[in-house]
């Protein structure tokens, strides 16, 4: 017994102290990580990250850090951390396209993208995508060359896809799918095949395949769900229709084409939540005529005819609105969202959805400078929410304070970035 516990202890010691590398991040700015590259004549390998990316933070405290990784990374690469959000990061982010967390550039030393993965993986993925990189067998420049220069068999088609999809690059992988599905039979059109390109790269209701999938839905019910089918079409109208409600106007222009075709379209639509989406836009367009009075008056409008029969519907659509209420600084209008989110809450039973209201008056408070009467209603939610037996809570918020009011530390912090949570 006593050998056993010794060879236990050793292979133990052993393992531990087997795992003692990493990879080297270079220090320096963009121009000397080039010429790095040059004098080494190595491949540039950028590890692109935010400070609030949580799988960004995993795959360097749980990947970078095994020895096989650092060994290899180490030997074929000039490796470079770089944060998105401060100095020269935003301006790389622009030139190679990043728009998620993390994103993994595989970069000569002339500045080119050769090759190009999105999201955590593990250690024999990543060496993988290295080696896919130095080969340039199956890199995304490769193959984005042999499309532009007319190969279209299908095997290749379909890896090109696959290798896009992975890189996350949405412009690319729309024209690419739209391209090869245009290229399908009827019969190859409604498959389960085709279903899983559809949902994985095309999210846009307009777009004239999503469009077609809509008009047809019940010949993909056969094939899949009906459930999944109208669920897939909820989500883009959804989308659609939010990335209006989000709009802000002080980062970009209304998008006036794209609104008037989007409420053209589904107001023809027939579909269940069509009237709560055609609400919706209307009360966004007054959004974007600076008329939050009319908003308002949108909102009381469509509540009162009772579309929004589902309490969550009901809850994104007011808490969407409000928003634009609360950045406005309008004194009178935050009064009166204020008073009338009293009346709402004292009139709603269930106390998952008054919790949310009460979030929703919280941050009208702050907007209106009472920052006492804003926190005591957050410890009071705080409170409130451990009556319900649920595992835990999700909280958007832009309140520094908002951990110490609520009475809990969140266990993980993700940051919206252009309306999305990576």
């Amino acid at each position: 017994m006593r050998v056993f516990i010794v060879l236990i202890w050793c292979f133990w010691f052993v393992g531990v102290d087997a795992q003692n590398r990493s990879i080297v991040f270079r220090e320096g700015n963009w121009e000397k990580i080039l010429k790095q590259a040059k004098k080494e004549k190595k491949l540039i390998f950028v590890d692109c990250y935010t400070s609030w990316c949580g799988p960004c933070k995993m795959l360097a405290k749980n990947v970078f850090t095994q020895d096989k990784v650092a060994d290899f990374y180490n030997t074929e690469f000039v490796c470079v951390k770089m944060d998105m959000e401060k100095g020269e990061g935003p301006a790389l982010a622009k030139k190679y396209e990043v728009q998620a967390f993390p994103t993994l550039l595989y970069i000569d030393s002339k500045g080119e993208l050769k090759h190009c993965v999105v999201g955590m993986q593990d250690a024999d993925v990543l060496i993988g995508n290295g080696r896919t990189a130095l080969s340039g067998e199956a890199s995304l420049e490769t193959l984005q060359a042999r499309y532009e220069a007319g190969e279209r068999d299908e095997a290749f088609v379909k890896q090109y896809m696959e290798v896009l999809y992975k890189a996350y690059r949405p412009k690319l992988q729309k024209e690419v799918v739209t391209a090869y599905i245009d290229s399908l039979s009827e019969k190859e059109f409604y498959s389960r095949a085709t279903w899983e390109l559809i949902i994985k790269n095309l999210s846009d209701p307009l777009s004239p395949l999503v469009k077609k999938v809509m008009a047809n839905k019940y010949r993909f019910y056969p094939v899949v769900a009906r459930d999944t089918v109208d669920i897939y079409l909820d989500y883009t109208l959804r989308s659609a229709v939010n990335s209006f409600v989000w709009w802000n106007p002080q980062k970009s222009a209304f998008n006036q084409e794209r609104y008037e075709a989007l409420l053209g379209y589904v107001s023809g639509l027939n579909f269940p939540k069509v009237p709560q989406y055609v609400a919706t836009l209307l009360a966004v367009k007054q959004v974007a005529e600076g008329d939050l009075r009319g908003m308002l008056d949108e909102m009381y409008r469509s509540l009162g005819y009772g579309i929004f029969y589902n309490p969550d519907a009901k809850l994104d659509f007011i808490r969407g609105l409000l928003q634009h209420v609360e950045i406005s600084g309008n004194e009178e209008l935050l009064k009166e969202a204020d008073g009338w989110l009293d009346r709402l809450i004292a009139g709603t039973d269930y106390g998952y959805y008054k919790s949310e209201y009460m979030r929703v008056k919280a941050k009208i408070q702050r907007a209106m400078g009472n920052e006492e009467k804003a926190a005591e209603l957050e410890k009071v939610l705080g409170k409130r929410l451990e009556q319900f037996p649920v595992r835990g809570a999700y909280i958007v918020t832009a309140d520094a304070e908002f951990e110490a009011n609520f009475g809990k530390k969140a266990k993980r912090r993700r940051k919206l970035y252009n309306g999305m949570i990576p």
